[in-house]
């Protein structure tokens, strides 16, 4: 008998392509939004995130007329401030995680609930402790501005309107750096003219106004990231207590107490850092056993998004200390007054948005952020190291250049970086991307301000103390902003490049097809 020929299985079919950060989903709610709720939605979010950052530097002018009407002492002064710091950073990531498992509508209502609650709190506090833990409520609330708006601004500009999402993180970088510089302003005017509980109270009627906007016009997008349903409480507490422990040590370090220095070996100092370093190294053991990890382990397994957020670290670090080590040189050697000392930070402050506006426009041409990155960083560098040599009879000039350089070096990073970190992931992850990208950040700027405070307390230790001022500033400034500077050049010189290129209008993927756009090794 013949044998029949065997008959070969047919192949599998191909699995669809995984969806990343560069690709649209066909039912993105997000797509089809009419022009005019985008834009009503955009100005809300940006309003959002402005109202975070404005409310993190706002107390600081208005803090003297506080502690006189509420009483207190310099620890209580440094509480106000520190308390909003601590819950705003740590939230951060879990808002990140929660609005790419839940979607990001609910995360956002829910903190500029907390946010609002907060500020009435505080408006109507009747003690300095009272206040200090309205405050946390408050920062509670702030990590969803600042971090949910960012993600939503993403999904209203995806790649495919590339040249609308680099405008609007460039709007978002600066209406941040508004937020933060303008903050001691608006504070002293408000406590001069209108008192400063309505520092807190201006947020109600802009916030509520906001949440009316976001409530009926904000798409409900729940994302189909991998884990959803499920809640990392393990890695939620690890993470949580692990940030609050390390912040809270990093914040008290280098600060006086009773004439004394508090230095790594202080109880309230080395104790929690050590605790908290050891919560943090236990988180990443817990995230790789996690059903649906708070900070998914598998997004440092893009190169690019590693090489992002390490170089947004050092960016932090070495731009920081800047504005607020060189007012105490302005006021304590040169005799210049508070106002004037902060005229004289103009040119940093437009060297940033100059630094920015060529950033987003280097992008659009050319779809790649990285030699706009390598060049902030090297600007960046190159403007902190001449610090040096400060001394009292430095013309202000030269400091102002130096000043326009660190500014023209830290712009491209204010967006340019958000863009590679939510560009460099799958798009269910973008949250957390974004999330985890500011989190870096603002732990490099506490790190960096510790840094400072302790090497500068060292430096002026002593006998000379006052005398030293000068070198003793001149040498924290140019030693942390050069080598953060070149930690920062190193991190991008890793990073594989990134490609944004969108569509062509005739093709597919204009349509919500899937983008050309993608991340070299990333």
């Amino acid at each position: 008998m013949p044998t029949l020929p065997r008959r070969r299985p047919a192949p599998p079919a191909p699995e669809p392509p995984p969806t990343t950060a560069t690709t649209v989903p066909a039912d993105d709610p997000y797509e089809d939004l009419p022009a005019a709720r985008r834009r009503l939605l955009t100005i809300t979010l940006l309003s959002c995130a402005f109202l975070g950052m404005l409310d993190g530097t706002v107390t600081g002018t208005a803090m003297p007329r506080i502690v006189t009407q509420l009483g207190g002492t310099d620890t209580w002064y440094v509480w106000v401030v520190t308390s909003y710091l601590l819950t705003s950073t740590v939230t951060v990531p879990l808002y990140g995680r929660f609005s790419d498992l839940y979607g990001r509508r609910a995360p956002l209502l829910l903190g500029l609930g907390l946010f609002l609650a907060g500020s009435l709190a505080c408006g109507m506090a009747p003690s300095m402790t009272t206040l200090v833990a309205f405050r946390a409520v408050q920062g509670a609330g702030a990590g969803a501005l600042l971090t949910v708006s960012m993600s939503i601004v993403r999904d209203l500009y995806p790649p495919s309107r590339m040249a609308g999402m680099v405008r609007m993180q460039n709007v978002m970088a600066g209406m941040l750096v508004a937020g933060m510089l303008s903050g001691p302003l608006v504070g002293g005017v408000l406590a001069d003219h209108a008192g400063w509980r309505w520092a807190f109270l201006l947020n109600l009627p802009i916030g509520l106004a906001g949440a009316t906007v976001l409530a009926v016009l904000l798409p409900r997008a729940p994302s189909k990231a991998a884990g959803a349903g499920r809640v990392d409480l393990a890695g939620i507490v690890a993470l949580t207590c692990g940030l609050s422990l390390v912040l809270l040590g990093l914040s008290l370090k280098g600060n006086t107490e009773q004439g004394r220095v508090r230095a790594l070996g202080d109880p309230m100092v080395g104790p929690p850092l050590i605790a908290g370093a050891v919560l943090l190294a236990a988180l990443i053991v817990v995230e790789r056993r996690a059903a649906g990890p708070i900070l998914p382990p598998r997004l440092f397994a893009h190169r690019t998004y590693t090489a992002i957020v390490s170089a947004g670290f050092f960016f932090q670090a070495a731009g920081l200390p800047v504005g607020i080590f060189l007012a105490l040189y302005l006021q304590q050697v040169r005799g210049y007054s508070a106002t004037f000392s902060g005229l004289l930070l103009l040119p940093m402050l437009a060297g940033m948005v100059a630094g920015n506006r060529l950033t987003s426009t280097i992008v659009m041409r050319t779809g790649r952020p990285r030699p706009a990155l390598l060049a902030g960083a090297a600007l960046l560098t190159a403007g902190s190291l001449p610090f040096l040599t400060l001394g009292a009879a430095t013309p202000t000039f030269m400091i102002a250049v130096w000043l326009l350089l660190i500014g023209l070096g830290t712009g491209p990073a204010m967006g340019g970086a958000s863009i590679v970190a939510q560009n460099s992931v799958p798009r269910p992850d973008i949250g957390t991307a974004t999330a985890g990208s500011m989190l870096t950040k603002q732990l490099g700027g506490a790190v960096s301000l510790a840094c400072g405070q302790s090497l500068l307390s060292h430096l002026t230790a002593g006998p000379a103390g006052a005398a030293a001022m000068t070198g003793a500033i001149g040498t924290t400034l140019g030693w942390i902003g050069g080598l953060g500077g070149l930690l920062a050049l190193t991190s991008i010189l890793l990073m594989p490049e990134l490609h944004l290129t969108g569509p062509p209008a005739a093709t597919p993927a204009a349509d919500g097809g899937p983008l050309a756009g993608k991340a070299d090794g990333g």
